[in-house]
């Protein structure tokens, strides 16, 4: 008899837990102290290698008047979670599949307005994990509407930047 009861409490105590979910509530942030200011430094420059710079250049070079290169544009500055997504946890999962990512570059018009995203391919793009991140960035803009070009660091990027801009 007392096994029973024990055993009923325990459903009772495991259906509360289950029934009553905490709401979600977005993270905040904090204040920054010294100690955490002191972690950060400035870098170098914006492109990380000299085909990246090259290629900002070759397209700066050909671009018309009135359009604008982005160099290294968060994923989130370009795509958003849908406000169909109502579950909180849920919408913070997918944003933190895109915040930390960018791509190469984003070509602009003077509006702001996104005309297409460039993603330059290099020998880090090779293993497994690379791999994977390439084909979620090619699905998510293909999904978005937004051209997402790929440019190998052995393409001729005068080429490259002439044909990109004269297919938007």
């Amino acid at each position: 008899m007392e096994l029973i009861g024990i055993i009923l409490v325990s459903i009772v105590l495991v259906l509360g837990l289950f029934l009553h979910k905490p709401k979600w509530h977005d993270p905040q942030s904090t204040q920054a102290d010294a100690n955490t200011l002191c972690a950060y430094k400035l870098r170098a420059g914006i492109f990380v290698n000299r085909s990246e710079l090259a290629l900002f250049t070759a397209l700066n070079r050909h671009k018309p008047q009135d359009k604008y290169v982005m160099a290294k544009v968060r994923l989130e500055d370009i795509l958003q979670v849908s406000h169909k997504v109502k579950d909180g946890r849920l919408r913070w999962q997918y944003r933190g599949r895109i915040k930390a990512r960018h791509v190469d570059f984003v070509l602009c018009d003077a509006a702001g307005r996104f005309l297409c995203a460039i993603e330059l391919d290099g020998n880090s793009h090779e293993n497994a994990q690379a791999k994977m991140v390439d084909n979620f960035k090619d699905a998510i803009f293909n999904h978005a509407g937004l051209k997402l070009f790929r440019v190998k660091i052995e393409d001729n990027f005068v080429q490259a930047a002439h044909n990109i801009w004269q297919s938007i």
